[in-house]
């Protein structure tokens, strides 16, 4: 029986959080993977929050991609203004020039658009001395009572740089799939990860592959900024399975998934794959032919709980913003 669905909430940033620069600023430093997943940047997860510059004034946020690159974050309530992009724009040519700068607020103005794609088409032509900008709309969202979480949407992003990273991606991707194949010990387990995994894309969903990690089963589900992909299950070399269960609770996205959060379906889940409550991981060899089918059927039901709440999320935001005809 599926548990009821909770009822979603969307707010301004003012009802969540009080003050922009005490209480925002300091969660966005903390949740710059979410900006990165809203941007298509891989940023980590550590940011300094409110650098000074040499004319007096704050950045908000000065994070740093995976490569070692920096980008200027700068946020603010209601609808962007003149200060804020021209400061973060200030800042981020500056030497050492930054990578990029990215403008968080609850609304982006025509012009403000206008400008950061002509900007963005400036750095592609000359990517040495451009500055490629996103401009990303938030809100506030949470379920039932609880906590609020932020919500992100790039209005504007700069094209060529999102294909390069999603190259660079797919590339480490294939290096990393090709050393997950390699550390199998057992021939015939292999060929049992090979068809879960063979049938799970058939069903039309992906798979992750890390350095020195598992495979994971990804579906279609509800992220900050929209819908993407989180993780299901995750696969290991010696048969063990690994249970998403942060991914549903949305440790990462501040997204949880009521259906896959219950006490009844961590019970089924633990009575599946042998867990004792407490751990997330099976031990080694449970995966085998035999147990193929359950896998998928658990891992289906997953994807179905995930596609349902992008369904709802996307209802409920339709209705909530929806402009009633003159």
């Amino acid at each position: 029986m599926v548990a009821a669905m909770g009822k979603v909430e969307f707010g301004r940033l003012t009802e969540a959080w009080k003050g922009e620069a005490s209480d925002f600023t300091p969660l966005l430093a903390e949740r710059l993977d979410e900006i990165g997943a809203a941007i298509g940047v891989d940023l980590v997860a550590i940011g300094k929050s409110e650098v000074p510059t040499a004319g007096g004034r704050r950045i908000d946020i000065v994070a740093e991609g995976v490569d070692g690159t920096s980008f200027v974050i700068e946020n603010q309530y209601g609808r962007a203004d003149h200060d804020h992009l021209t400061r973060g724009l200030a800042y981020a040519v500056a030497p050492p020039r930054a990578r990029g700068l990215v403008v968080i607020a609850e609304e982006h103005r025509d012009e403000f658009r206008a400008v950061a794609e002509y900007l963005n088409d400036l750095a592609e032509l000359d990517s040495d001395k451009g500055i490629k900008v996103w401009l990303v709309e938030a809100r506030a969202v949470r379920v039932d009572d609880s906590p609020w979480a932020p919500l992100f949407d790039t209005i504007v992003r700069p094209n060529s740089f999102t294909a390069n990273v999603g190259a660079i991606k797919r590339s480490e991707g294939l290096a990393a799939a090709d050393e997950f194949w390699l550390r199998f010990a057992d021939d015939s387990l292999r060929q049992t990860v090979e068809q879960i995994i063979s049938r799970w894309q058939t069903l039309g969903h992906g798979v992750w592959f890390y350095r020195n990690g598992p495979a994971t089963l990804t579906a279609r589900a509800p992220v900050t900024g929209g819908s993407g992909q989180r993780s299901v299950v995750a696969l290991y070399p010696d048969g063990r399975v690994g249970i998403s269960f942060s991914s549903y609770a949305g440790s990462s996205s501040g997204i949880p998934v009521p259906a896959l959060t219950t006490e009844s379906f961590r019970r089924r889940a633990n009575a599946l794959f042998g867990l004792d409550g407490r751990s997330v991981k099976t031990g080694p060899g449970w995966i085998s032919a035999a147990r193929t089918g359950d896998l998928i059927a658990f891992s289906t039901a997953v994807a179905e709980a995930y596609q349902a709440e992008v369904e709802r999320l996307t209802t409920n935001m339709r209705d909530q913003f929806e402009v009633p005809d003159a």
